[in-house]
């Protein structure tokens, strides 16, 4: 009897020691049971009988402490399978935009570097000498004069300077 005497009052001490559950039920009717307190999405019911009073604080540092907490739960809760699968296709658009607009920027650069090249191209034809032909709309080669080359050449100056900036 004696004996019997210390294990029921330990067996006493720890019934009155038991933790809070939370028992939260998410919009599709899903029970989750934890130690923690239910997210901002979920339906929250407490199945503890014996939880302790939260510690009264002051009402402008309650609201504060709130807020922070609510800020603190909604980016620590577990997300949803549905929030998942929507931050996943956000990422998902976000990287394709971004792939976007790196081509481009790419294909405008390329673009760029054609174009000065193939002014280069035609500054170094007409800085060379010689006789230059073009073929009119008759489908004639004709030769161009020295005016003509030097107008040609300095259209060529400015194309370079303009297309290889």
């Amino acid at each position: 009897m004696i004996r019997i005497a210390p294990f029921a009052f330990a067996l006493l001490g720890v019934a009155s020691a038991q933790a809070q559950v939370y028992k939260c039920v998410d919009a599709g009717g899903k029970i989750v049971y934890s130690q923690d307190p239910c997210p901002a999405n979920m339906k929250p019911g407490t199945m503890s009988r014996n939880a302790p009073p939260p510690p009264a604080a002051a009402p402008a540092a309650a609201s504060a402490d709130k807020a922070a907490k609510g800020q603190a739960a909604k980016s620590a809760a577990p997300k949803t399978a549905a929030e998942q699968e929507q931050a996943f296709r956000k990422r998902q658009q976000d990287q394709a935009k971004a792939a976007k607009e790196s081509g481009e920027k790419s294909a405008e650069a390329q673009r760029k570097q054609e174009n000065c090249r193939n002014a280069r191209e035609r500054l170094a034809q007409n800085e060379i000498g010689g006789r230059i032909a073009r073929i009119n709309a008759q489908g004639e080669r004709y030769y161009l004069d020295d005016a003509q080359i030097a107008q040609e050449a300095s259209r060529a100056r400015a194309d370079v300077a303009q297309a290889c900036n």
